[in-house]
């Protein structure tokens, strides 16, 4: 496996995490507030979630992306690899901000940019090294 796709793979697992997070966002908004209250039981809140198919679609995307993640850190080193997760707290709040209409403030979408230089200083010092 060359490094290109390994990078590939790498962005794979981010998309593939992103993808996961949000549709657990969609699920739980179905399945509702999980509080003491419904916690005093946790049969029902239990049988919500595995009777939600958002859910059951999450499922297998963290499966992926946990078999991709073990790829990618079999042939980049830990410090390199997991800064680069950072990307999913770019794409996350957008998919969150574009399809759920979240609102995202200003100060949010600064602490964006900061994460997104931040991580392309992390890959490009750590690739040179790759």
């Amino acid at each position: 496996m060359s490094e290109l796709t390994t990078w590939l793979v790498l962005l794979g697992v981010v998309l593939i995490a992103a993808s996961a997070h949000v549709l657990l966002k969609v699920g739980m908004d179905q399945v509702g507030v999980i509080g003491s209250e419904q916690l005093r039981d946790p049969r029902d809140v239990i049988t919500s979630v595995i009777t939600t198919p958002v859910l059951l679609l999450a499922v297998p995307l963290y499966g992926a992306s946990f078999i991709g993640w073990a790829v990618v850190l079999s042939r980049f080193e830990l410090s390199l690899a997991y800064p680069a997760l950072a990307v999913t707290y770019v794409l996350i709040p957008l998919i969150a901000w574009l399809v759920l209409s979240e609102p995202v403030s200003r100060q949010h979408w600064a602490g964006i940019v900061v994460v997104t230089i931040g991580t392309a200083m992390i890959v490009r010092a750590g690739s040179q090294y790759a």
